[in-house]
């Protein structure tokens, strides 16, 4: 499965698109279920605001952890998240909203819980079919499609005996992720055994290259096999590639002792050798520079949007391809 549709110049990450869709198709199924049922819409709209807000709280909390940071390169908030601990964040935000809205009006917290698990698993059913379509299975596509199915006969029931419902749910929702558990597994195992030959995907050897670093030494992607290579392409004209850069040296400082390697190539064709000079004496970067002067290894890379990054494992093969900016802990998940 491709991790980015390509539209000309624009990129969608898959993974987000999904869990996009599939979010806002679960809260509008459940509005159409309230509405259909002639039930009060003030509990969706409390799950929903709070939603929001856990999402907002998440997206700004890279300034609660890291304000110098953000007070140096306020651009950070514009391409940076707070990652798992601003989930966190913004989780207790969300509970003390509905925990502040519930205590000063009459909505019940039963009908709260109600509308928060019907939406919950409706997003996982969504979800888990939208990763199987992708993946061409047919079976647990078809799968997820009964189980959602089943799903909305419960849906435009009027709330009633709720047990019985949610333990059909459960088991649902248990047999729908152990089918699309099944199909990661099987993934897994393709990949494994598939023959590795050079090429872009993820498993392939990618295309070896030479070019020259600013300081007129040449290197080549194949001299640093046995280290977790991070191959970053940028231009200094590009703002994200700007905000990036002082996070990427912060991560390779922090990481001089493990077999990690930048190697980050300047798109000199598209800008030039004094400009990333420039840059990098700005940013102070100590790891290598290297000058793509013809354009010639970015166009083997298929490089369309910048900044791009592939991470290379110490096998010397593609283990992940990352489209925009990076910061110090999204590289450490690249890793993993």
């Amino acid at each position: 499965m491709k991790d980015y549709i390509q539209w000309g110049a624009l990129h969608l990450d898959v993974q987000t698109g999904c869990l996009l869709i599939s979010f806002l198709a679960a809260f509008g199924t459940i509005y159409l279920k309230q509405r259909i049922t002639q039930a009060q819409l003030e509990e969706w709209h409390l799950t929903w605001n709070a939603v929001l807000l856990l999402i907002f709280v998440w997206k700004i909390s890279y300034f609660l952890l890291h304000p110098v940071l953000t007070i140096k390169h306020p651009v950070y908030l514009l391409y940076f998240s707070g990652g798992k601990p601003g989930i966190l964040i913004g989780a207790a935000a969300a509970l003390l909203y509905v925990f502040i809205q519930l205590s000063r009006s009459s909505l019940s917290l039963s009908a709260f819980l109600h509308i928060l698990c019907l939406v919950g698993f409706s997003f996982l059913l969504l979800y888990g079919g939208f990763q199987a379509f992708l993946a061409k299975d047919v079976v647990s596509s078809l799968f997820c499609l009964i189980v959602s199915g089943i799903l909305a006969i419960f849906l435009t029931r009027k709330k009633g005996r709720l047990l019985p419902t949610y333990a059909a749910l459960v088991l649902m929702l248990g047999l729908s992720s152990t089918s699309f558990f099944w199909l990661k597994s099987d993934e897994t195992k393709g990949k494994a055994e598939a023959v590795s030959t050079t090429g872009l995907k993820r498993g392939n050897v990618p295309p070896d290259f030479v070019l020259k670093t600013l300081d007129g030494r040449k290197v080549t992607l194949s001299q640093v096999k046995g280290k977790t290579v991070f191959l970053n392409f940028w231009a200094s004209w590009c703002p994200p590639c700007q905000a990036e850069m002082p996070e990427i040296e912060r991560f390779y400082k922090e990481n001089s002792r493990r077999p990690i390697e930048i190697l980050s190539v300047h798109l000199t064709s598209e800008d030039s050798v004094q400009a990333a000079r420039a840059f990098a004496n700005k940013h102070k970067l100590t790891f290598p520079i290297l000058l793509d002067e013809t354009g010639e290894v970015s166009k083997r890379f298929h490089v369309v949007t910048l900044p791009t990054t592939f991470v290379i494992s110490p096998q010397g093969k593609i283990v992940q391809q990352h489209i925009g900016p990076l910061n110090r802990e999204m590289m450490e998940s690249l890793m993993e």
